[in-house]
């Protein structure tokens, strides 16, 4: 009989909290987890017009996945690269690499690979798209947020 339990690992969120089985710490499990997007609030982000639901983080390799939303006129002011694989995927909305002309609409899969300059970026109207990073973010803080736990 199989169990669906996961290796151990430091993962972020109230559901992988509350699915954690065995001991606590390292010699811990998880059970499969499952999420209700709607249930979770909206977290404000420092940078004005983006907030976030974080649905799972590895803390250990940075590597998370979340639902961003931005608000429309809102956006990337600057250009920049990450320190990892970025992947998003547009639910619904419309976002613009304003440099390039690339617009994610309902549907649209993008993925900027690590080290790539891209940006500035602007929401022509509200957007919700699911983000991936397979390791840290960004190499150093980006200057437009005030807060270092937003650059995770």
């Amino acid at each position: 009989m199989t169990t669906n339990l996961s290796a151990p690992a430091a993962y972020s969120g109230e559901a992988a909290d509350r699915a954690r089985v065995g001991a606590p710490g390292a010699l811990s499990r998880f059970r499969e987890i499952l999420v209700q997007t709607h249930d979770l609030d909206w977290i404000d982000k420092t940078l004005d017009g983006l907030s976030h639901k974080m649905l799972w983080r590895d803390d250990e390799t940075g590597a998370s996945i979340a639902l961003v939303r931005f608000r429309k006129g809102a956006g990337i002011p600057s250009r920049h690269a990450h320190a990892s694989n970025q992947f998003m995927f547009c639910l619904s909305g419309r976002y613009t690499y304003v440099p390039t002309g690339i617009t994610l609409t309902e549907g649209a899969f993008y993925w900027n690979p690590k080290g790539s300059e891209h940006g500035p970026t602007l929401a022509e109207e509200e957007s919700v798209l699911v983000e991936v990073y397979d390791g840290p973010h960004y190499p150093t803080q980006p200057g437009w947020y005030a807060d270092p736990a937003d650059a995770r």
